[in-house]
């Protein structure tokens, strides 16, 4: 990224932009082939001419039968099928699907997940640069896990979007460096257990999208900030191989407000994708490091250069013994993308699993 300053903004913006800075970690030293850092205020500049390949996944869990063969064999060895792409981009981003404490109770639910903050390294070192917290697992373990989670996720030099210590830190992006790009990074969960676990005024929890307005300024405050504006949100319906129509609402209001790219997960499998007013829309990605011993996944790889995406692409991918691997079997990898082709809205999926919008 080049040292010219980005242009003045207004003063709303730079005040907020002031308050996201603060919150950012002290980078990490990437991991070889790549990786994101945090931004500083100065460090923010406009868009270069080199682009930025943001690769995103779905639901990581860290904990169960996966934590258990992370124990055994490493972290690393979850993602050794995927990590050569993961580690060739600017940017990887996934949704953390688990607290990583050893404080707490379990909350009152069917499934708590709680993982060994031993494993968080060979997260980072894999590959993946960043993630979201907004979703129906980070509070498994009470607020005080989720303290603990936030401060792991700092040491190891992982960014984490969509919980905090109260609403606004919990709502606020996060802004990455990827490539040439400044990449502004919102997270909010549309599934959480009850209201309490809303973050608060003084109150440790999730952002919450049941009342997308704070979601929607928050976009609209990142937009003179950022390049790029990537919105990643928890919602849907388990098993659904369709998005519920709330979905494609939120998804166009956030579109609306400024995101470049929204980007979803809970269902725990693959759902479509949309255009709309020019921007991508991905509904789920599905689970990618999960309990599942044989099921399909896919990573989405997009490029952005000048600020604008200009190549988004499939990488269909299959889970086995948790751990998922890019599928390169002709028939297999097909099917995967003619399965999304199908539940996708005015999309085509080419044979390289490269996606355009149809006229």
């Amino acid at each position: 990224m080049g040292n010219r300053m980005r242009p003045a903004v207004l003063p709303l913006a730079a005040l907020a932009l002031f308050a996201v800075c603060r919150e950012l970690p002290l980078p990490a030293p990437a991991p070889p082939g790549g990786g994101a850092t945090g931004l500083s205020l100065c460090s923010i500049s406009a868009a270069s001419g080199l682009p930025a390949t943001i690769t995103f996944a779905g639901d990581i869990l860290l904990d169960s039968g996966v934590g258990r063969l992370a124990a055994a064999k490493g972290a690393d060895h979850l993602f050794a099928g995927v990590r050569a792409v993961l580690r060739a981009d600017d940017l990887t981003i996934a949704n953390l699907e688990c607290a990583v404490a050893t404080c707490g109770s379990p909350a009152d639910k069917q499934f708590t997940f709680r993982a060994n903050p031993r494993l968080l390294p060979g997260l980072r070192t894999s590959g993946v640069d960043a993630v979201s917290l907004a979703n129906n697992h980070s509070l498994d373990y009470g607020r005080a896990a989720l303290r603990e989670t936030l401060a792991h996720l700092r040491r190891v030099g992982l960014a984490a979007a969509g919980a905090g210590e109260d609403a606004s830190r919990a709502s606020r992006p996060i802004l990455l460096k990827a490539g040439g790009q400044t990449v502004a990074l919102l997270a909010a969960s549309r599934v959480l257990p009850s209201g309490d676990w809303y973050a608060g005024s003084g109150r440790p929890g999730i952002a919450s999208a049941y009342d997308p307005s704070r979601l929607l300024r928050e976009i609209r405050a990142a937009r003179p900030t950022a390049d790029v504006v990537v919105v990643y949100l928890h919602w849907g319906k388990e098993r659904a191989l369709r998005p519920e129509w709330y979905q494609r609402a939120l998804a166009r209001q956030c579109v609306d407000a400024g995101a470049d790219l929204v980007v979803g997960s809970h269902p725990h499998v693959l759902q479509g994708f949309e255009y709309y007013r020019g921007k991508l829309v991905a509904y789920s990605l599905g689970n990618f490091v999960f309990t599942d011993r044989d099921k399909t996944t896919a990573l989405l790889q997009t490029t952005f250069r000048g600020g604008a995406l200009r190549e988004a692409e499939v990488i269909p991918c299959r889970i086995v013994d948790r751990r998922p691997h890019i599928l390169r079997e002709g028939g297999k990898r097909e099917r995967v993308l003619r399965d999304l082709q199908a539940r996708s809205f005015g999309v085509r999926i080419g044979e390289d699993g490269v996606l355009s919008e149809r006229s």
